[in-house]
C-alpha cells in the first residue's frame, strides 16, 4: 500500500485521511507526486518515500477527505451577480423583513448617480419569513427611488422591478409574455405589478448593466476561489451560452482555473441551440482533467422557489397557480430521444410532479426504444418532494440518477412545506429511501446566487435533518456521516463519468484532497458546516490554505 516509484513531492502525515475507497479504509499519511496519489499508509512508512525535496505537511491530527465535488451549480452565471449585486438575502445579511429590503435599496440608490442600474437580490421564498408574506411591487419599489431603475430577483425565478425598469424594458399592461414565462398583472387594474417569472425575466435582464468579457473571467475564477475556501475541488456547472465555455477554456489555458468544472451545456433557454453538440457529435466527457462536458441541460417546468414548478393540484393559498411547463412534451422527446441516441448524457430540471413524469416518459421511450448502457442520465432536483415508490422503481429500472438539493432542506423546507403542504412534502428529501431502494445518489447545491456553494454545509445536513430556522425534517431520511461523505464525493465524481480519477483518496487518482481542522465523526452532524477548510489541494498544489487567506 505505501510502495511507490516516485519520490513525493508532498506528503500529508500525522492524521486521519478518510479515504472513501470500498472499505472506507483510514490511514495516516497520504503521499503526492506529479498531481496524483502515489501512497498511503502509516505516516512511518509513507514518510520512508520522502526525497531531499519533499515538502512534508504536519496535519497534527487534522482530517484529510477527497475533494469535495458540487453536482449542480451555476458558477459562471452567478459569478459576476455574487460579486456585484446589492445583497438583500435574508439568509446572509440582517434583513428580515421587506421594510429592510426597501430600506437597504433605498440607502443604496442614495449614493448611487441618477439613472444608474441598482440591481439586488433576495433570498428564495423569501416572502414566506418576512411578516409581510410577500414580495416587493412595483409601488414598493417606487418608494426607494423614482430616479434609478431597480430589479430584484428571489432566486432564479422572479424578478421585481420598479416603474423607471418597466418603463426602460419598454413593457406594457399589452406586452406578450414570452412561452414559459409571465409577466404579472394587477387583477384589478390589469397594470403590471413589476413581478416577472421564469422566461419573462429575461425581458429585463438584456437592459442590466454590461460587465466586460474580462470582467466576467475575473468574476468566475471569484466564484471558484470560494469554492476552494469551503473545500470544494469540482464542480458542475450548467452554463448557458459560448461566451462562457470559452471564458472556462482561455482560464484553463492560462493557468487561471483554480478547480475542475465539468460543464452541464443548457440546450433550451440559453444562447447555445439544441442542435449545436448534435452537429459537432461531442460526447460526455470531451475535454480533460480540468474542464470537459459533462451533458446537457434542459428544464421542463419552473422553479419550486418562485412557485412556478408543475403540479398536478394547485400551490396552498393559490386556487389557480399549478406551476407552469417551460418545455411541451414533443419538443422535450424529441430532444432527449436526438441527445440519448447520440450517446450524449440529458440532465432534465423537474420540480414538480407534472415535470418528473414528463421527464421520466420522455426518458423512458428513448431508453426502451434504443437501449445504451451505462448512459447516467440524470433528473436534477428529483429527490427534493414526491420521489414516490413507484418514481423510485422506475428511475432504478431505467438506471437514471436523481440529484436532489439538500441545500433548499437546510434553507427552505419549512417554506416548501407551507406552499406545497403536508402531503406533498411527506417523505420529501428521501435520501434513505433512495439509497434504500439501491439508486447511485449525489446532490447538488443550485448555488451560488441562492446561497454559497458549501458541500459540508450540505453534508452536514443529509446525516442531521436540520433546517436554518432550527427545525428538524423527517429525520428516519438521514444518512450515516460515512454515507453522506460517499454522496459528496465517490458518488458525485460517478454522477460526472470520472470515478476511475476522483471521488476517493487511492493511488493513480488525482490528488484532489480536503483537509479539515476537525474530523467529520467528532462532531455534532448539526456543527459539520461549522468546520473550518484548513486547505484544498487541488492537482497535488496547495490552492487554498486558511492560514495564508
Amino acid at each position: 500500500m505505501v510502495e511507490s516509484l516516485l519520490t513525493p513531492e508532498i506528503i500529508l502525515a500525522n492524521g486521519r485521511v478518510l479515504t472513501v475507497d470500498a472499505r472506507d479504509s483510514v490511514c495516516e499519511a497520504v503521499a503526492i507526486a506529479m498531481g496524483r496519489i502515489v501512497a498511503l499508509g502509516d505516516a512511518k512508512s509513507v514518510l520512508a518515500l520522502r526525497g531531499p525535496k519533499t515538502r512534508v505537511i504536519d496535519l497534527k491530527g487534522r482530517s484529510v477527505l477527497p475533494g469535495l465535488i458540487d453536482s449542480h451549480v451555476h458558477l459562471a452565471d452567478n459569478g459576476v451577480a455574487e460579486r456585484y449585486k446589492l445583497d438583500c438575502r435574508d439568509f446572509y445579511t440582517n434583513i428580515r423583513s421587506l421594510a429592510d429590503v426597501l430600506a437597504k435599496i433605498k440607502e443604496h440608490a442614495a449614493q448611487q448617480e441618477k439613472g444608474t442600474w441598482i440591481v439586488a437580490h433576495g433570498s428564495p421564498m423569501q416572502d414566506s419569513r418576512m411578516p409581510e408574506k410577500r414580495y416587493p411591487n412595483r409601488a414598493d419599489l417606487d418608494k426607494t427611488t423614482r430616479d434609478h431603475p431597480v430589479a430584484i430577483s428571489f432566486g432564479a425565478h422572479l424578478t421585481c422591478l420598479n416603474t423607471k425598469a418597466i418603463e426602460i424594458a419598454a413593457l406594457t399592461k399589452d406586452t406578450a409574455a414570452p412561452a414559459g414565462g409571465e409577466i404579472e398583472h394587477d387583477p384589478a387594474t390589469g397594470e403590471l405589478t413589476g413581478m416577472l417569472k421564469e422566461r419573462a425575466q429575461a425581458l429585463a435582464r438584456r437592459h442590466f448593466p454590461a460587465y466586460t468579457y474580462e470582467d466576467r473571467k475575473d468574476s468566475m475564477v471569484w466564484s471558484a476561489k470560494q469554492c476552494l475556501a469551503k473545500g470544494v475541488t469540482s464542480v458542475h456547472d450548467i452554463v448557458t451560452d459560448a461566451e462562457t465555455v470559452r471564458a472556462y477554456q482561455e482560464l484553463a489555458a492560462e493557468g487561471r482555473l483554480p478547480l475542475r468544472v465539468t460543464m452541464l451545456i443548457r440546450i433550451i433557454e440559453a444562447d447555445i441551440v439544441p442542435a449545436s453538440l448534435l452537429n459537432l457529435g461531442i460526447g460526455p466527457g470531451f475535454g480533460n482533467e480540468w474542464l470537459r462536458i459533462g451533458g446537457v441541460k434542459m428544464s421542463i417546468d419552473g422553479g419550486l422557489t418562485g412557485r412556478n414548478a408543475r403540479f398536478s393540484e394547485p400551490y396552498v393559498g393559490e386556487p389557480c397557480n399549478c406551476g407552469m411547463i417551460r418545455i411541451q412534451s414533443d419538443e422535450l422527446e424529441g430532444t432527449v430521444d436526438a441527445y440519448h441516441r447520440a450517446g450524449q448524457r440529458v440532465c432534465i430540471h423537474a420540480m414538480g410532479d407534472v415535470a418528473m413524469d414528463m421527464a421520466l416518459d420522455a426518458l423512458d421511450k428513448s431508453i426502451t426504444a434504443h437501449p445504451r448502457a451505462d448512459h447516467r442520465h440524470r433528473i436534477e432536483h428529483m429527490g427534493n418532494n414526491m420521489c414516490t415508490p413507484e418514481r423510485i422503481a422506475r428511475m432504478k429500472r431505467l438506471g437514471i440518477l436523481p440529484i436532489p438539493n439538500v441545500s433548499f432542506l437546510h434553507h427552505v423546507a419549512e417554506s416548501m412545506l407551507e406552499c406545497l403542504g403536508t402531503t406533498r412534502m411527506k417523505k420529501a428529501f428521501n435520501l434513505r429511501q433512495l439509497l434504500d431502494a439501491g439508486l447511485v445518489v449525489t446532490q447538488g447545491s443550485d448555488a451560488p446566487g441562492y446561497w454559497p456553494i458549501d458541500v459540508l454545509r450540505d453534508l452536514g445536513t443529509a446525516v442531521s435533518r436540520r433546517t436554518w430556522q432550527g427545525g428538524t425534517f423527517e429525520p428516519e431520511e438521514g444518512l450515516a456521516i460515512a454515507e453522506a461523505l460517499r454522496m459528496c464525493t465517490m458518488t458525485a465524481a460517478y454522477a460526472g463519468f470520472e470515478e476511475r480519477v476522483k471521488g476517493s483518496i487511492e493511488p493513480g487518482k488525482l490528488a484532489d484532497l480536503t483537509v479539515l481542522s476537525e474530523d467529520l465523526f467528532d462532531v455534532a452532524p448539526a456543527q459539520i458546516k461549522d468546520i473550518p477548510v484548513d486547505m484544498a489541494i487541488v492537482n497535488g498544489s496547495i490552492a487554498y490554505s486558511r492560514q495564508a487567506a
